[in-house]
């Protein structure tokens, strides 16, 4: 038995289907969830001279004489350009931000046990990140304090989990040690909002091991963590607002399929789930996130189920100002969710969803506007089948009028790589392919500052 290390899987990313409408914000991204300071990371941006040039150019073409045809020559040179400029690939920077985040791996606990003949039935893990605030160190120490704290209060519940591994271990045969883990992961990070996802993972023999999830979010300038009536100054009507959202999510195909019973979405189960416990939910770069864990909606094999509500509506419903989002866009979905967005720029909302085939074919699908833009896709991605697969709707360039589209694939072939694939979706309705960067887009907080070919 493997115990999963990866990011919490997306159940059907951070959007409703068409029928709702989606008003996407700009979302973004500076930090990734690896081990280490989580700070910002500077992006390609256009110098100066460049700029001065296209200036020039266009003040050019505004003094040619009124009436005047271009010949041939000028035309096919002003596609040329048009074309290239649509080809270009600038990464805009990410907003600076004043908060550090490194990962404690090294704890005082115990984390390995063993009999006298020093076989091993028990292990622990609790990695857990230290904060800083650039100029507000008495916040930092306030949230460091709090998760400190719960750690301590974890580790000291898990005692009667040592005493059971032992006499498991002396009865039987001991194939697999049994063990307790907690890990924090970086969901978002600025000058507002610090917040993390907690996993926590025990196994004692059988099958699998058992996993659940908790957010955890503090106010940046306070470090006091938020519950979740503090989102709102009116948290009834907050309530009532974001759970009419979710029930209209649960009932989109990529939701309705996982979840059982199907009358769990309108008879309490589902307001239960998400809203009947503390710290169901988190704020992340692409939304306000509450989490089912395994076999609250669903079976095991299908995890932990995420309902994304992005921030151009939950701000609508009453989150408050002092905790919106102001970076880079990145909205997270999966396969067959369908999504409403204008991508090129020219004031139209396009639909967007992907999904993939079957063994032993694996083609991608990803559909633009009622549009198969198979044959671009697979001319990029790996012939191999893939254990994970996300589309992620990604402002590469927050100063331009377009949203880039990722498809980030983890290939079972371990002679390929995990790549995000990005393409440009064009006003002639054409996909550009534009190039790859190593990892997951679909990571929050997961930043780049260039694409490979």
């Amino acid at each position: 038995m493997k115990k999963q290390k990866t990011p919490l899987r997306r159940a059907a990313g951070c959007g409703l289907a068409l029928s709702l409408m989606l008003a996407l914000c700009a979302c973004g991204a500076d930090a990734s969830e690896t081990p280490g300071p989580v700070t910002p990371v500077a992006g390609e941006t256009p110098s100066k001279d460049s700029a001065a040039d296209s200036d020039t150019r266009t003040a050019q073409t505004s003094e040619t004489d009124e009436g005047k045809q271009p010949s041939a020559d000028e035309e096919d040179a002003t596609n040329e350009d048009a074309a290239a400029d649509e080809a270009a690939v600038i990464i805009s920077e990410d907003p600076a931000s004043p908060v550090t985040i490194t990962m404690q791996t090294e704890t005082p606990y115990d984390t390995s046990l063993c009999l006298a003949d020093g076989t091993e039935y028990y292990t622990a893990d609790y990695s857990y990140p230290i904060v800083s605030i650039a100029g507000n160190d008495a916040a930092a120490q306030k949230i460091n304090d709090d998760i400190l704290a719960n750690i301590e209060r974890i580790y000291a519940g898990k005692e009667s989990n040592k005493s059971d591994a032992e006499s498991f271990a002396k009865e039987v045969a001991v194939g697999m040690p049994c063990m307790d883990d907690i890990s924090y992961g970086v969901q978002r990070a600025d000058d507002r909002v610090i917040s993390f996802t907690v996993n926590y993972y025990s196994y004692a023999g059988g099958a699998h091991g058992y996993e659940y999830w908790r957010g955890a979010v503090y106010d940046a300038q306070t470090g006091e963590k938020l519950a979740f009536d503090d989102l709102s100054d009116d948290p009834e009507a907050f309530h009532a607002a974001t759970l009419a959202y979710n029930q209209k999510l649960a009932a989109t195909d990529s939701y309705s399929e996982r979840i059982f019973p199907a009358d769990a979405i309108t008879d309490g189960t589902l307001e239960t789930v998400l809203y009947g416990e503390e710290d169901v939910w988190y704020l992340s770069d692409a939304g306000l996130v509450f989490v089912s864990d395994t076999y609250d909606l669903g079976s095991y094999a299908d995890g932990a189920l995420e309902f994304c509500i992005p921030y151009a509506e939950s701000e609508e419903m009453g989150l408050k100002d002092a905790y919106a989002y102001e970076g880079r866009m990145r909205l997270p979905l999966e396969e067959r969710q369908e999504t409403a967005a204008d991508l090129n720029g020219d004031g139209t909302r396009e639909t967007v969803s992907f999904y993939a085939e079957a063994a032993p074919d694996n083609t991608v699908h990803l559909l633009i506007g009622g549009a198969d833009y198979t044959d671009t896709v697979a001319q990029v991605l790996p012939e191999s089948a893939f254990l994970l697969l996300d589309l992620v709707l990604y402002d590469l360039n927050t100063e331009d009028d377009s949203i880039e589209l990722a498809l980030y694939c983890d290939p079972e072939d371990e002679q390929y790589s995990e790549y995000s694939f990005f393409f440009r979706y064009g006003k002639d309705k054409s996909l550009l392919y534009l190039g790859k960067t190593e990892g997951s887009v679909a990571i929050p907080l997961n930043t780049f500052t260039e694409l490979l070919p």
